[in-house]
């Protein structure tokens, strides 16, 4: 079971089906920007698979999605709708903060500086 490739999770995947769920990843971004994003601080950033908050969480979004749509009721797409989506969405706008990135400008991680340098710090 521990071999299985898990989608939700691309680095559990060999390089074809990692990449096929990266392009499907970009797919479900344009789905999203469309269908869901009324405001533009609302839309995941065309930069997205340089922001890792937002990589890691997007195949898990686009698989709970899956699963919901081939679900016999309607109940899994309603829990998509109330939970997994809106939090996602809270917590990409939050981390995003006031990035260039929204207007089509990657923004390199601004804690970067700081994160090397308490690596760095004596223990």
């Amino acid at each position: 079971m521990a071999d299985l490739e898990r989608p939700w999770e691309p680095a559990s995947c060999s390089a074809e089906l990692s990449a096929a769920v990266w392009s499907w990843c970009d797919d479900v971004v344009a789905w999203i920007n469309h269908e869901y994003a009324w405001r533009p601080a609302h839309m995941v950033p065309a930069c997205w698979p340089r922001h890792p908050h937002i990589a890691r969480e997007l195949p898990v979004l686009a698989v709970l999605r899956w699963t919901a749509e081939n679900a016999a009721g309607p109940q899994p797409v309603e829990e998509w709708n109330r939970y997994a989506f809106p939090m996602f969405s809270d917590r990409m706008t939050e981390r995003l903060g006031e990035s260039t990135c929204r207007t089509g400008r990657h923004q390199d991680w601004p804690a970067e500086s700081r994160y090397v340098a308490s690596l760095d710090a004596p223990r």
